[in-house]
Protein backbone atom coordinates (compact mmCIF):
# COMPACT_ATOMS: atom_id res chain seq x y z
CA UNK A 1 0.00 0.00 0.00
CA UNK A 2 1.24 3.75 -0.39
CA UNK A 3 1.46 6.29 2.30
CA UNK A 4 1.69 10.37 2.20
CA UNK A 5 3.65 11.62 4.56
CA UNK A 6 4.97 15.31 4.90
CA UNK A 7 8.74 16.56 4.58
CA UNK A 8 9.68 17.88 7.91
CA UNK A 9 11.35 20.59 5.76
CA UNK A 10 9.26 22.10 3.44
CA UNK A 11 6.34 20.34 4.73
CA UNK A 12 5.86 19.09 1.05
CA UNK A 13 4.24 16.23 0.29
CA UNK A 14 5.58 12.81 -1.13
CA UNK A 15 4.04 9.35 -1.64
CA UNK A 16 6.14 5.95 -0.35
CA UNK A 17 5.56 2.68 -1.21
CA UNK A 18 8.31 0.72 1.85
CA UNK A 19 8.01 2.11 5.13
CA UNK A 20 10.94 2.29 7.25
CA UNK A 21 13.30 3.44 4.89
CA UNK A 22 15.10 6.73 3.92
CA UNK A 23 13.97 8.73 1.02
CA UNK A 24 14.89 11.94 -0.21
CA UNK A 25 12.29 14.80 -0.99
CA UNK A 26 11.43 15.84 -4.68
CA UNK A 27 10.87 19.45 -3.79
CA UNK A 28 13.81 20.50 -1.11
CA UNK A 29 15.77 17.30 -1.42
CA UNK A 30 15.92 16.58 2.71
CA UNK A 31 16.59 12.76 4.03
CA UNK A 32 13.77 11.45 5.79
CA UNK A 33 12.44 8.32 7.18
CA UNK A 34 9.37 6.82 6.67
CA UNK A 35 7.35 5.45 9.63
CA UNK A 36 7.59 1.64 10.29
CA UNK A 37 4.06 0.67 9.57
CA UNK A 38 1.12 2.86 8.80
CA UNK A 39 -0.42 4.45 10.83
CA UNK A 40 -4.24 4.85 10.75
CA UNK A 41 -5.92 7.89 11.94
CA UNK A 42 -9.42 8.52 12.75
CA UNK A 43 -9.22 12.49 11.86
CA UNK A 44 -7.60 14.07 8.68
CA UNK A 45 -4.42 14.99 10.11
CA UNK A 46 -1.65 14.31 8.20
CA UNK A 47 1.68 12.19 9.79
CA UNK A 48 4.72 14.46 9.29
CA UNK A 49 8.33 13.43 9.77
CA UNK A 50 10.62 14.16 13.06
CA UNK A 51 11.82 18.12 12.63
CA UNK A 52 15.14 16.95 13.60
CA UNK A 53 17.12 16.77 10.07
CA UNK A 54 18.98 14.00 8.81
CA UNK A 55 22.38 14.68 8.08
CA UNK A 56 22.78 13.72 4.24
CA UNK A 57 25.08 10.75 2.85
CA UNK A 58 26.35 11.16 -0.73
CA UNK A 59 26.67 7.09 -0.27
CA UNK A 60 22.51 7.02 0.01
CA UNK A 61 21.94 9.72 -3.13
CA UNK A 62 22.74 5.88 -5.07
CA UNK A 63 21.19 3.95 -3.61
CA UNK A 64 17.82 6.05 -2.89
CA UNK A 65 14.70 3.76 -3.83
CA UNK A 66 12.18 6.59 -3.94
CA UNK A 67 10.54 7.47 -7.29
CA UNK A 68 10.38 10.81 -6.89
CA UNK A 69 14.10 10.93 -6.40
CA UNK A 70 15.39 13.80 -8.97
CA UNK A 71 19.09 12.94 -8.16
CA UNK A 72 20.62 12.01 -11.65
CA UNK A 73 21.75 8.70 -12.00
CA UNK A 74 24.77 7.59 -13.86
CA UNK A 75 24.08 4.93 -16.05
CA UNK A 76 27.33 3.02 -15.67
CA UNK A 77 26.37 2.22 -11.79
CA UNK A 78 24.70 -0.78 -11.75
CA UNK A 79 23.72 -0.60 -8.18
CA UNK A 80 21.63 2.62 -8.57
CA UNK A 81 19.74 0.58 -11.87
CA UNK A 82 19.39 -2.55 -9.50
CA UNK A 83 17.77 0.01 -6.54
CA UNK A 84 15.45 1.55 -9.12
CA UNK A 85 14.55 -1.64 -10.54
CA UNK A 86 13.76 -2.62 -7.41
CA UNK A 87 10.81 -0.22 -6.41
CA UNK A 88 7.56 -1.30 -6.66
CA UNK A 89 5.42 1.19 -8.61
CA UNK A 90 1.43 0.81 -7.44
CA UNK A 91 -1.03 -1.10 -9.33
CA UNK A 92 -3.27 1.38 -11.19
CA UNK A 93 -6.34 -1.42 -11.08
CA UNK A 94 -5.80 -2.11 -7.76
CA UNK A 95 -8.62 -0.44 -5.30
CA UNK A 96 -6.03 0.75 -2.09
CA UNK A 97 -7.97 -1.18 1.05
CA UNK A 98 -7.42 2.32 3.06
CA UNK A 99 -8.68 5.65 1.33
CA UNK A 100 -6.43 8.22 0.96
CA UNK A 101 -7.02 10.65 3.64
CA UNK A 102 -8.03 14.51 2.53
CA UNK A 103 -5.27 16.86 3.06
CA UNK A 104 -5.42 19.10 5.28
CA UNK A 105 -5.53 22.87 4.19
CA UNK A 106 -2.72 24.85 5.99
CA UNK A 107 -3.88 28.77 5.58
CA UNK A 108 -1.17 31.16 5.37
CA UNK A 109 -0.08 33.16 7.68
CA UNK A 110 -0.77 36.68 7.40
CA UNK A 111 1.75 38.99 6.67
CA UNK A 112 1.87 42.70 8.12
CA UNK A 113 1.76 45.58 5.34
CA UNK A 114 4.96 47.70 5.99
CA UNK A 115 4.54 50.94 4.11
CA UNK A 116 7.98 51.43 1.98
CA UNK A 117 8.83 55.18 3.28
CA UNK A 118 9.95 55.85 -0.79
CA UNK A 119 7.28 54.56 -2.15
CA UNK A 120 5.24 57.06 0.30
CA UNK A 121 6.95 59.91 -0.91
CA UNK A 122 4.66 62.25 -3.45
CA UNK A 123 5.82 62.11 -6.81
CA UNK A 124 5.86 65.89 -7.97
CA UNK A 125 5.74 64.90 -11.76
CA UNK A 126 2.66 62.47 -10.65
CA UNK A 127 0.73 65.77 -8.89
CA UNK A 128 1.38 68.31 -11.85
CA UNK A 129 0.46 65.58 -13.67
CA UNK A 130 -3.28 65.45 -11.98
CA UNK A 131 -6.28 66.74 -14.49
CA UNK A 132 -6.98 70.83 -13.69
CA UNK A 133 -10.58 69.67 -13.46
CA UNK A 134 -10.44 67.43 -10.10
CA UNK A 135 -12.54 69.08 -7.51
CA UNK A 136 -11.21 70.88 -4.63
CA UNK A 137 -11.68 68.98 -1.39
CA UNK A 138 -13.87 71.53 1.49
CA UNK A 139 -11.86 72.59 4.17
CA UNK A 140 -11.94 71.03 6.84
CA UNK A 141 -13.11 67.75 5.22
CA UNK A 142 -10.61 65.43 6.55
CA UNK A 143 -10.04 66.70 10.33
CA UNK A 144 -11.99 65.57 12.80
CA UNK A 145 -14.95 66.73 13.58
CA UNK A 146 -14.52 66.79 17.61
CA UNK A 147 -10.82 67.62 17.02
CA UNK A 148 -10.14 71.19 19.38
CA UNK A 149 -8.21 73.43 17.29
CA UNK A 150 -5.35 74.60 19.08
CA UNK A 151 -4.90 78.57 19.24
CA UNK A 152 -2.39 80.15 21.16
CA UNK A 153 -3.46 81.58 24.31
CA UNK A 154 -3.80 85.50 24.85
CA UNK A 155 -2.39 87.65 26.92
CA UNK A 156 -5.16 87.91 29.56
CA UNK A 157 -2.87 90.02 31.94
CA UNK A 158 -2.31 94.23 31.57
CA UNK A 159 0.52 96.12 31.86
CA UNK A 160 1.51 97.73 35.42
CA UNK A 161 1.66 101.12 33.71
CA UNK A 162 -2.17 100.51 31.84
CA UNK A 163 -3.22 99.53 35.37
CA UNK A 164 -2.44 102.50 37.68
CA UNK A 165 -3.48 104.82 34.88
CA UNK A 166 -6.65 103.25 34.67
CA UNK A 167 -6.88 103.01 38.61
CA UNK A 168 -6.22 106.99 38.83
CA UNK A 169 -8.61 107.78 36.69
CA UNK A 170 -11.32 105.60 38.39
CA UNK A 171 -10.35 107.17 41.96
CA UNK A 172 -10.50 110.54 40.29
CA UNK A 173 -13.94 110.05 38.66
CA UNK A 174 -15.24 108.53 42.02
CA UNK A 175 -14.29 111.60 43.97
CA UNK A 176 -15.42 113.50 41.45
CA UNK A 177 -19.32 112.32 41.95
CA UNK A 178 -18.80 112.76 45.77
CA UNK A 179 -17.83 116.29 45.12
CA UNK A 180 -20.48 117.13 42.79
CA UNK A 181 -23.42 115.01 45.35
CA UNK A 182 -22.08 117.47 47.82
CA UNK A 183 -22.24 120.91 46.17
CA UNK A 184 -26.10 119.46 44.79
CA UNK A 185 -26.96 118.27 48.89
CA UNK A 186 -25.68 122.07 50.17
CA UNK A 187 -26.27 124.29 46.85
CA UNK A 188 -28.09 127.48 48.00
CA UNK A 189 -31.76 127.93 46.49
CA UNK A 190 -32.54 129.92 43.38
CA UNK A 191 -34.48 132.88 45.02
CA UNK A 192 -37.45 132.39 43.20
CA UNK A 193 -37.58 129.22 45.30
CA UNK A 194 -38.15 131.28 48.62
CA UNK A 195 -39.99 133.83 47.64
CA UNK A 196 -41.73 135.64 50.80
CA UNK A 197 -45.86 135.78 51.43
CA UNK A 198 -47.49 138.66 50.44
CA UNK A 199 -49.86 138.13 52.94
CA UNK A 200 -47.07 138.47 55.74
CA UNK A 201 -45.83 140.85 54.36
CA UNK A 202 -48.54 143.27 54.04
CA UNK A 203 -49.21 142.52 57.72
CA UNK A 204 -45.65 143.52 58.90
CA UNK A 205 -45.63 146.75 57.03
CA UNK A 206 -43.75 145.95 54.30
CA UNK A 207 -44.00 145.53 50.35
CA UNK A 208 -47.53 143.42 49.48
CA UNK A 209 -45.85 141.83 46.69
CA UNK A 210 -42.11 140.80 45.69
CA UNK A 211 -42.41 140.91 41.88
CA UNK A 212 -40.49 138.32 39.50
CA UNK A 213 -39.58 139.61 36.30
CA UNK A 214 -41.17 138.81 32.86
CA UNK A 215 -38.40 136.91 31.63
CA UNK A 216 -36.77 135.54 34.51
CA UNK A 217 -35.61 131.87 33.95
CA UNK A 218 -37.27 129.20 35.79
CA UNK A 219 -35.60 126.94 38.29
CA UNK A 220 -35.02 123.64 37.55
CA UNK A 221 -38.08 121.49 37.63
CA UNK A 222 -40.10 125.23 37.53
CA UNK A 223 -41.36 124.59 33.35
CA UNK A 224 -44.09 121.66 33.61
CA UNK A 225 -46.56 120.64 30.79
CA UNK A 226 -50.14 119.25 31.01
CA UNK A 227 -50.42 116.23 33.03
CA UNK A 228 -46.72 116.49 34.46
CA UNK A 229 -47.01 116.52 38.64
CA UNK A 230 -44.17 118.35 40.47
CA UNK A 231 -43.71 118.91 44.08
CA UNK A 232 -42.87 122.47 45.35
CA UNK A 233 -42.21 122.57 48.87
CA UNK A 234 -44.81 120.40 50.19
CA UNK A 235 -47.66 120.90 47.79
CA UNK A 236 -47.92 118.41 44.39
CA UNK A 237 -49.17 120.35 41.54
CA UNK A 238 -50.24 118.80 38.67
CA UNK A 239 -51.37 121.35 35.44
CA UNK A 240 -54.64 119.55 34.15
CA UNK A 241 -56.40 121.36 31.10
CA UNK A 242 -56.99 124.98 29.66
CA UNK A 243 -60.19 125.59 28.85
CA UNK A 244 -62.03 128.74 27.42
CA UNK A 245 -65.44 129.09 28.48
CA UNK A 246 -67.49 132.29 30.32
CA UNK A 247 -66.47 133.01 33.51
CA UNK A 248 -69.32 133.41 36.10
CA UNK A 249 -69.52 134.87 39.83
CA UNK A 250 -70.73 133.69 43.29
CA UNK A 251 -71.42 136.26 46.76
CA UNK A 252 -68.61 136.39 49.12
CA UNK A 253 -71.37 137.36 51.71
CA UNK A 254 -74.44 136.59 51.10
CA UNK A 255 -76.47 140.21 50.93
CA UNK A 256 -79.76 139.25 49.97
CA UNK A 257 -81.71 137.11 48.23
CA UNK A 258 -81.75 137.65 44.62
CA UNK A 259 -78.38 139.23 43.87
CA UNK A 260 -76.31 138.06 40.95
CA UNK A 261 -73.55 139.09 38.60
CA UNK A 262 -73.92 138.36 35.02
CA UNK A 263 -70.95 136.19 33.58
CA UNK A 264 -68.06 137.86 31.46
CA UNK A 265 -65.94 136.29 28.54
CA UNK A 266 -65.08 133.67 27.19
CA UNK A 267 -61.99 133.51 29.13
CA UNK A 268 -59.36 131.48 29.46
CA UNK A 269 -59.11 129.04 32.52
CA UNK A 270 -55.94 127.05 33.88
CA UNK A 271 -57.06 124.27 35.40
CA UNK A 272 -55.43 122.63 38.61
CA UNK A 273 -54.88 119.88 41.40
CA UNK A 274 -52.74 120.71 44.30
CA UNK A 275 -52.63 118.36 46.80
CA UNK A 276 -51.02 118.43 50.25
CA UNK A 277 -47.87 116.29 50.74
CA UNK A 278 -47.01 117.44 54.75
CA UNK A 279 -46.57 115.63 57.52
CA UNK A 280 -48.06 118.21 60.32
CA UNK A 281 -48.70 121.30 58.12
CA UNK A 282 -51.84 123.16 57.01
CA UNK A 283 -51.26 125.19 53.74
CA UNK A 284 -53.93 127.30 51.35
CA UNK A 285 -51.74 127.12 48.39
CA UNK A 286 -53.75 129.98 46.53
CA UNK A 287 -55.85 132.81 48.20
CA UNK A 288 -57.35 136.44 46.87
CA UNK A 289 -54.30 137.87 47.77
CA UNK A 290 -51.24 135.61 45.84
CA UNK A 291 -53.60 135.42 42.46
CA UNK A 292 -55.02 139.42 42.60
CA UNK A 293 -51.48 141.42 43.87
CA UNK A 294 -50.15 143.74 41.45
CA UNK A 295 -48.10 146.52 41.43
CA UNK A 296 -48.95 149.71 39.44
CA UNK A 297 -46.14 151.90 37.33
CA UNK A 298 -47.42 154.84 36.16
CA UNK A 299 -49.58 153.32 32.71
CA UNK A 300 -47.54 149.72 33.68
CA UNK A 301 -49.61 147.20 35.90
CA UNK A 302 -47.29 143.75 36.57
CA UNK A 303 -47.91 140.48 38.53
CA UNK A 304 -46.83 136.95 39.21
CA UNK A 305 -49.37 135.69 37.38
CA UNK A 306 -50.32 135.53 33.99
CA UNK A 307 -50.19 133.90 30.49
CA UNK A 308 -48.00 135.05 27.83
CA UNK A 309 -46.59 134.00 24.02
CA UNK A 310 -42.80 132.57 24.38
CA UNK A 311 -40.54 135.04 23.56
CA UNK A 312 -42.84 138.10 24.24
CA UNK A 313 -43.23 140.36 27.14
CA UNK A 314 -46.73 141.07 26.50
CA UNK A 315 -48.69 139.32 29.28
CA UNK A 316 -52.19 139.05 29.56
CA UNK A 317 -52.92 139.27 33.25
CA UNK A 318 -55.86 137.07 36.09
CA UNK A 319 -59.07 138.63 36.00
CA UNK A 320 -59.05 142.12 37.95
CA UNK A 321 -61.76 140.88 40.46
CA UNK A 322 -61.38 143.51 43.50
CA UNK A 323 -59.69 142.02 46.63
CA UNK A 324 -61.75 143.67 48.78
CA UNK A 325 -64.82 142.89 46.74
CA UNK A 326 -67.87 140.94 46.87
CA UNK A 327 -67.90 138.61 44.10
CA UNK A 328 -65.42 135.35 43.89
CA UNK A 329 -65.04 132.97 40.78
CA UNK A 330 -67.53 130.56 40.91
CA UNK A 331 -66.23 127.37 41.94
CA UNK A 332 -62.72 128.48 41.96
CA UNK A 333 -63.14 127.58 45.76
CA UNK A 334 -59.53 129.53 46.77
CA UNK A 335 -59.94 133.17 45.83
CA UNK A 336 -61.38 133.95 49.80
CA UNK A 337 -59.03 135.37 52.24
CA UNK A 338 -58.32 132.70 53.77
CA UNK A 339 -58.12 130.85 50.50
CA UNK A 340 -58.65 127.11 50.69
CA UNK A 341 -56.60 125.38 53.35
CA UNK A 342 -55.55 121.17 52.85
CA UNK A 343 -54.81 119.45 56.07
CA UNK A 344 -51.74 117.13 55.18
CA UNK A 345 -52.94 114.87 52.95
CA UNK A 346 -55.94 116.42 51.11
CA UNK A 347 -56.11 117.63 48.03
CA UNK A 348 -58.59 119.43 45.66
CA UNK A 349 -58.90 121.14 42.14
CA UNK A 350 -59.35 124.38 41.03
CA UNK A 351 -58.55 126.77 37.75
CA UNK A 352 -57.30 130.81 37.85
CA UNK A 353 -58.96 132.53 34.84
CA UNK A 354 -57.60 135.67 32.59
CA UNK A 355 -59.40 138.70 31.49
CA UNK A 356 -61.46 139.33 28.62
CA UNK A 357 -59.10 141.67 27.04
CA UNK A 358 -55.67 140.74 25.00
CA UNK A 359 -56.82 136.94 24.46
CA UNK A 360 -56.16 137.54 20.38
CA UNK A 361 -52.61 138.02 21.23
CA UNK A 362 -52.10 134.34 22.37
CA UNK A 363 -51.86 131.93 20.08
CA UNK A 364 -48.53 129.34 18.67
CA UNK A 365 -46.47 128.30 21.96
CA UNK A 366 -48.04 130.09 25.56
CA UNK A 367 -46.67 129.87 29.21
CA UNK A 368 -49.07 130.32 32.11
CA UNK A 369 -46.66 131.76 35.07
CA UNK A 370 -48.30 130.77 38.62
CA UNK A 371 -47.74 132.18 42.17
CA UNK A 372 -48.30 129.45 45.33
CA UNK A 373 -47.42 128.71 48.72
CA UNK A 374 -45.64 126.07 49.32
CA UNK A 375 -45.30 125.70 52.87
CA UNK A 376 -43.99 127.19 56.04
CA UNK A 377 -40.32 127.39 57.27
CA UNK A 378 -39.08 126.02 60.55
CA UNK A 379 -39.81 129.54 62.05
CA UNK A 380 -43.61 129.54 61.09
CA UNK A 381 -43.25 132.00 58.29
CA UNK A 382 -44.91 131.16 54.71
CA UNK A 383 -42.38 130.11 51.56
CA UNK A 384 -44.26 130.81 48.38
CA UNK A 385 -42.51 129.91 44.83
CA UNK A 386 -43.71 130.73 40.92
CA UNK A 387 -43.60 127.93 38.84
CA UNK A 388 -44.70 128.06 34.60
CA UNK A 389 -47.14 126.27 32.60
CA UNK A 390 -46.14 125.33 28.73
CA UNK A 391 -48.82 124.42 26.35
CA UNK A 392 -49.98 125.66 22.54
CA UNK A 393 -52.65 127.34 21.57
CA UNK A 394 -53.90 124.35 19.82
CA UNK A 395 -54.22 122.68 23.28
CA UNK A 396 -57.15 124.84 24.62
CA UNK A 397 -60.29 122.84 25.10
CA UNK A 398 -63.70 124.48 24.43
CA UNK A 399 -62.28 126.21 20.65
Amino acid sequence: MSLEVACGACQGRLVVETPGVVVACPHCGHHLTTPDFPVETTDDTLVTSPDTPIDKDPSEDAASSSIFDETPVNPDDSTATEARSNVLLPDPLESPTDPDPSPEVVEPEPIAFVPDPVASVADPVASVAEPASSEAEPVGAGEPADEPVSRPRRNETVSKRAFLFLLSYASAATLACFWLFYQLQNAPLNNLERLPDPVESAAAGGRRLTLVAVNSTMPTGHTLTLGQRQKFGHIHVTPLKVSREPLEFEPFQQLGTGTTRESIGPVLKLWLKLENASGDQKIAPLDRTLMLSRLYDNDRVAANNFVRPVGSTICTLLHDNPKDGNWNWKGQASDGLQGKVLKPGESFETYVPTGVDGLANLTGPLLWRVHIRKGFSDSGRGVTTIFEVAFDSSQIEGD
